[in-house]
């Protein structure tokens, strides 16, 4: 956006002071459609010195020709205004418009009351280009007007909120409406930075068109670009048409992993789904899955895949269309070093899912040079396993380690989170929309797995088949809360609705 704001300025001769009043003005409307209009009602902008504050000034100079009562807080420098800024602060003076500078926090404290005495915020401190951690005046004021519990509009990005990676940098608002100009911003897609976004309206503010519909590496699934990606079912079919898929895993007291993983794959259209498990498995596994073809092998002791169980696996392997690796599967060293040898070895498309990432992380060397199509399904914990870094410092710039992560190892992956994220190999970043926290529950990743499987089953490359099938899995999950609440949402749930998703993105 950064460069589509100075090709259109240097471009195409649109001033900037016409964006920003743009901005403003859009701002405004976006607000009187959410509020029921401004007639009478006392409104606190609160600006900084960039252009994010300029923005405010417009946004005050048309509540006021709305017939608002505005009043801005200014929180910065006059003499480092720019001149699009500096232009519109001085427009808002000539309006009758009250200016209440804040040098420090002792201005904040005194000033506390007129700041609590209003019926709606406007956030103008930082734009899009905040670069540090907030402290001092500014980390103070947002904290009070988060406590004030007012309604609150976000111009372009939550003040505080990084727009690159959705970092909370310090401290940060908590909008209950985000008017963000030309594009989404990168940050306020993804947690943490959504949390702070409210509602989330695009303005148009006369960027050209032809800017805004370039190619981008970062792009938000919606319905719109998923549907059409669903995979094409010929009317003259068979089940070899969409399969086998093969699925490896299972361990003593998880064979659910794989039932869930296998019912999803079918209830996704899979033509043929095999569930390749420890010996000891198999009748629980079969029972009430009558579609599933189940392979028993040999196990450990303990009730764990076997290496030496090697051998029949390649030989279900050689039949699959699709295989994944991993649900259930466990974590004994025999089995991790087995999942890591089949990785290297079975000459198919993989999912690597579950306890198939941890054998990864313990020796990422079974990803190099892989030439065959594979995807991993990471959440949060087991990208930090993958990454070598914490969840801490992974969670502050998830798009950034994906992409690391991808320039090592030339695979591709979803990492599965409150907005699930898909990276390919040529690190495009493909952001999915759908989804709940009551989807926050076991089985849930090992039912995705299944998903995508499915649809690369019918054919699609992984990365078309993670886009389309995140989108399914998550609007199960989202019809799903229509009926009943978050918390009683199940895996098993889940898979029951992948169909019900299916349709309706069809229509």
């Amino acid at each position: 956006m950064k460069a589509i704001d100075a090709e259109t300025i240097e471009s195409y001769g649109i001033p900037a002071v016409v964006l920003m009043e743009n901005a403003g003005a859009n701002v405004v409307s976006a607000m009187g459609r959410e509020i029921g209009g401004a007639v009478f009602k006392t409104v606190n902008i609160f600006c900084g010195q960039g252009n994010n504050g300029g923005d405010g000034f417009v946004v005050a100079r048309h509540l006021k020709s709305e017939g608002a009562y505005p009043r801005i807080f200014f929180a910065g420098v006059p003499e480092k205004l720019s001149p699009e800024a500096k232009i519109n602060h001085d427009a808002a003076e000539k309006y009758g418009i009250e200016i209440i500078k804040l040098a420090e926090l002792a201005d904040v404290e005194k000033n506390a009351h007129l700041i609590s005495s209003c019926d709606a915020v406007v956030d103008a401190l930082f734009g899009t280009g905040l670069d540090r951690d907030v402290d001092g005046l500014m980390a103070g004021l947002i904290v009070l007007i988060n406590s004030i519990g007012r309604y609150t509009v976000a111009v372009d990005i939550p003040s505080g909120v990084d727009a690159d990676t959705g970092d909370i940098r310090g401290v940060a608002v908590y909008a209950s409406l985000t008017v963000t100009f030309g594009l989404p911003k990168a940050g306020i897609t993804i947690f943490p930075g959504l949390e702070y976004v409210g509602k989330l309206i695009v303005a148009d503010i006369n960027f050209p068109v032809e800017l805004l519909s370039r190619p981008r590496q970062q792009v938000l699934i919606t319905k719109e670009i998923a549907a059409p990606m669903l995979p094409y079912r010929h009317p003259n079919a068979n089940k070899g048409h969409f399969g086998p898929v093969l699925i490896i895993g299972g361990s003593k007291g998880m064979g659910g992993a794989v039932s869930l993983a296998a019912k999803a794959a079918l209830k996704a259209g899979a033509g043929i789904v095999t569930a390749c498990v420890p010996e000891s498995l198999h009748d629980s596994v079969k029972c009430g899955n009558d579609e599933v073809i189940v392979a028993a092998v040999k196990e450990t002791d303990d009730g764990f895949i076997s290496a030496q169980s090697y051998e029949r696996i390649i030989e279900l392997a050689n039949k699959a269309k699709i295989v994944v690796i991993g649900p259930g599967m466990g974590r004994k060293p025999e089995t991790a070093e087995l999942a890591r040898r089949l990785i290297r070895e079975i000459d198919k498309p993989l999912v690597i899912d579950a306890d198939g990432i941890n054998a990864v992380s313990e020796d990422k060397n079974c990803l190099k040079n892989i030439k065959k199509d594979v995807i991993i399904t990471p959440h949060i914990g087991e990208m930090s396993g993958l990454c070598g870094v914490s969840i801490e410092m992974l969670i502050r710039d998830k798009i950034g380690a994906l992409k690391e992560f991808v320039d090592s190892f030339k695979v591709n992956v979803v990492l599965k989170d409150g907005r699930s994220i898909t990276i390919d190999t040529e690190k495009n970043i493909y952001v999915n929309t759908t989804g709940n926290s009551g989807m926050a529950t076991p089985g849930s990743g090992d039912v995705l797995a299944g998903v995508i499987a499915a649809f690369m089953a019918h054919g699609l490359i992984s990365v078309r088949a993670a886009i389309s099938a995140n989108y399914a899995h998550g609007l199960a999950g989202d019809l799903l809360l229509n009926e009943i609440s978050g918390e009683g949402i199940t895996a098993g749930d889940i898979v029951k609705y992948i169909p019900v998703a299916i349709k309706n993105m069809k229509q």
